[in-house]
Parts: C-alpha cells; structure tokens; sequence
C-alpha cells in the first residue's frame, strides 16, 4: 500500500535509462485474507475485504524502484520488502542507501539492454562482473568515487546472495555464479596487545584501494568532523542572535552538550523536570528506555548546564512554544517534544511517535483505518537548511573567510573544548582521567575515538608552528612584487 505523496530520486546522466527510485511516506505490508481471491482484485471491494496487516508492521519513508517503463522492478522490491521480513531493525535510511546502489545497478541494465539473471559460462560476460568493469572505468575517469563504488559492487553481491538464500527466484545466481566467496583468517593484535585471530569474508568483484586520506583538520567520528576554534564558535553564537530562539538553544544544546540532532530533537518537556546536581547539570537518561532517541538507542547520561535547563523551561512555556504544541501531534502535554516547527512538527520524529501511529493505522480487527494520521518522517534536515541557507550566509557577509561547517560538527567542537578543559584543569598528570570523562560525555564505545580529540589539538598547533617557521625562513630570499624589495 501507498501514499499518493511520493518523492522521486533523479535520473542518472551515466546511463540511458529513466528507472527511478520512490520513497513512499507511509509503507506497510499486508496479507490476503483468504487464498481463494480472484485476481485481477474486484474493484467494487474495500481494501478491508481483502487485506489483513501482516505481522510485520509498518515502515515509514520506504523506498521503492521503478523501472524506466514505468512499471515496479519486481525482483528489486521483492529483495527489499523479504529484507524487511527477515532482518529486525529498519532504518530508513540504511534501506535508502541500498535502494539507490540498487538504483544504479538497475538503470545499468536498462542501459546495456541486460536481464539481472544474465549469466553465461564465460566470468567476463556476466552481467555482475560488467557491471563491476562499468564501475571501475567510472573510477578511472574520476566520475565516481572508489568508495561509492565498492558499496554499489558489494550492495549488487548482497542482493544476489539474498535472492538465492531467500528462493526468490527459480535458478541458483549466488556464490559461484555471480560472485565468488573469498574466505581469508588475519593475525591481528587487539589494542590491548593480545594476538587473535580473525575471519574475513569476501568476494572476487569487490574494489580495492581508494581508502580516503584522513586529514589533520578533521575528527573521525561516525563521519569526518571539523571541530570549531574558539573564535568561529563566537562567530557563530553572535550570529545566532538573529535567529529564532528554538534555534539559538536547539544549537546550544548540541554545543554545551554534545547531543545529536536525533537526541535534541526527541527531548520532551517532562525531561527539564528533574533536579539540578550538585555541579548544578541536569543529569539527563537518554536512549533505551527512555523517549529520548540516541544512535543505536544506547543507554548514557546526557549532562545540560543548568543555565541551559532554565533557558528551556522558559521557551516551553511562551505563548508560541504553546501554539506549536497545540498544531502538533501530543498536543499541549509534557509528553511533547521541546522544538516543534511553526507548523507543530518535529524537528526529528521519535521512534515512539512513529510506532504510536502506526499502531493506530488499523482497528482493533487488524484492518487499516480510513482516518490513518500520516507520519510525516523528520530527521533533523530543517536544522541543516537553516546552517546552509540562513546561519553560513549571514557569517559570510562579515567573514567571508569562514570556514562552512555542518550540525554535526558542533558535537566534536564539544568534545574538544571539553578535552580541553579537562587537560587544563588536571595537567597532564591526568591524562587518563580526562580521556574517561571525555568518553563517558561523548558516548565513545571505542577509546581510540575519544583519543583523537586529546591529539587533535597538539596536531594542528604543530602544523601551524610548522608553516610559520618554513615561511619565515624561505621569505627571506622572496623579492615582493609590489616593492622589489626582500620580505622581512
């Protein structure tokens, strides 16, 4: 079942194909009531007469590939919606990011007039390993990244191996057709330094090389994160002044705190309740068991400055924060997010809402409900908007040297500005402790992470002494070319 509101990805311009991919708002899957339904369905019947909910539930924001006829690529849904079935957990996004190597692979055989079961005795012939030649020129020619291009290679062997395993379709196309598994055991050293041994399971179509130079200027924390310096912080603080206040304290919240846009915008009202510590922070629970969102619903401890507590309480309870509650979908009650667009939606929809309505799609019977409320699915892209179109475009007219930086970034600018009180603070004597602070605030599962906001600092005072030094030495014999003259 669909909604009518659909959004489309774009064509490609490498292939000559118009196959697409649709995200459907409100997706779920349903069971025929009875085997003995005439096909094709009467008309005349409601959707009632016909469908049960399955047991499988319901998936917001799910993608769906068109071929360019028009018509839906059935072996493509098919893999996507047995997925579903089999394997807990749906991310939209993670089903998006398949869908669209999907999406190139399908607009590949459009262009090259190929069936995906394409599968003759000669390896080279093989629609897989064409399509993987396909991508490695796109490489050579620099119109694609090696990494794009090792997930769609490794996304096209998955859907082949699941296809085969999941008897979707009626002749064997997995390992030692399409692809061939390669199976390797390293000798590897833990970072505690006990020797093990690993398993790797790989396959003969997969990329090599093209690993990203990491760069000095950046964390690697789930992605590539730019800390802040102390100066562009106040840039960009001072330039808040000009925003709206659920925005000035959405982004205060991410920089005294270190929260993610999926924390932040699943906060409630009830959770500026509780007491102050003894440090005067509000100890806030956050993740599994509670209705505020983390990544990967990890259980941790989120501390927000008491100054920040008031500040919130505050705006929650103005005239304004009221009227967005009264448009939203929990109504003006403590059990409704803190920040709500002027239109009452949330700025990030919480995994509770969205199993809240999707429980209420259907009756008591089972059967879909007429008056189904839409799940209008947020995950913070209003709060990237208003960096790239409002907040950057403000700073630039002042500093037009400024640096961009995206949402994100504000959590590893907290992570160093709090490496860096810590060290201050305690010396370095105590390395070790302000290592543990900091992991245990930034919800750091891995230590060598948090490591790198302890040498993040020390790196780039020594790439900044560095370049003054070799420049002052090598200015010595450059002549100007206004003056003539030697710089001194």
């Amino acid at each position: 079942m669909t909604n009518q509101n659909q959004k489309f990805k774009g064509n490609s311009c490498r292939y000559e194909s118009k196959a697409r991919r649709v995200l459907i708002p409100e997706f779920f899957l349903l069971e025929l009531k009875s085997i003995n339904i005439d096909f094709p369905l009467d008309s005349t019947k409601a959707l009632d007469d016909i469908f049960t909910r399955s047991e499988s539930g319901y998936y917001p924001n799910f993608p769906v590939l068109i071929q360019g006829n028009g018509e839906p690529w059935l072996i493509g849904n098919l893999y996507l919606t047995t997925k579903l079935e089999r394997e807990p957990g749906y991310e939209s996004k993670t089903y998006r990011g398949i869908a669209d190597h999907l999406l190139d692979y399908l607009r590949f055989l459009e262009d090259q007039k190929l069936n995906f079961l394409h599968f003759p005795e000669n390896d080279r012939l093989k629609v897989t390993y064409r399509y993987r030649e396909q991508l490695l020129n796109f490489v050579d020619n620099a119109e694609l990244s090696t990494s794009t291009a090792k997930s769609r290679i490794n996304a096209v062997v998955n859907f082949y191996d699941a296809i085969t395993k999941w008897g979707l379709v009626n002749q064997p196309c997995g390992d030692g057709i399409a692809f061939t598994r390669i199976n390797r055991e390293l000798f590897v050293k833990t970072e505690y330094g006990a020797a093990g041994k690993v398993k790797i399971s790989s396959h003969n179509l997969s990329l090599k090389g093209g690993s990203k130079q990491s760069c000095a200027e950046y964390i690697k924390d789930d992605e590539e994160l730019r800390p802040l310096t102390t100066d562009e912080q106040a840039i960009v603080l001072k330039t808040l002044h000009h925003s709206s206040r659920e925005y000035q304290l959405i982004f205060y919240l991410a920089l005294f705190t270190g929260a993610r846009i999926q924390t932040i915008g699943t906060l409630r009202i009830r959770d500026f309740e509780g007491r102050l510590d003894s440090d005067g922070n509000l100890r806030l629970a956050i993740g599994s068991g509670t209705l505020i969102d983390t990544k990967k619903n990890k259980k941790m401890t989120l501390l927000v400055p008491g100054w920040l507590v008031k500040d919130i309480i505050i705006y929650s309870r103005c005239p304004e924060a009221i009227k967005r509650r009264l448009r939203s979908y929990y109504g003006d009650s403590k059990d409704n997010y803190v920040f709500l667009s002027k239109s009452g939606i949330p700025y990030y929809t919480s995994r509770r809402e969205i199993s809240s309505k999707s429980q209420k799609m259907f009756t008591s019977n089972g059967n879909m409900s007429r008056r189904a409320q839409q799940v209008n699915i947020q995950d913070g892209a209003a709060l990237r908007v208003h960096i790239q179109q409002i907040l950057l475009p403000r700073i630039f007219r002042t500093h037009p040297n400024f640096k961009k930086f995206k949402f994100h970034d504000l959590r590893a600018t907290f992570g160093m500005n709090l490496m860096e009180s810590q060290i201050k603070h305690f010396g370095n004597t105590s390395t070790n402790y302000a290592i543990e602070h900091v992991q245990q605030r930034m919800g750091h599962t891995n230590k060598n992470t948090t490591l790198q906001y302890l040498n993040y600092k020390t790196r780039m005072e020594w790439k900044k002494s560095i370049q003054h030094e070799f420049e002052e030495e090598l200015f010595k014999h450059v002549l100007t070319s206004i003056s003539g003259e030697q710089i001194k």
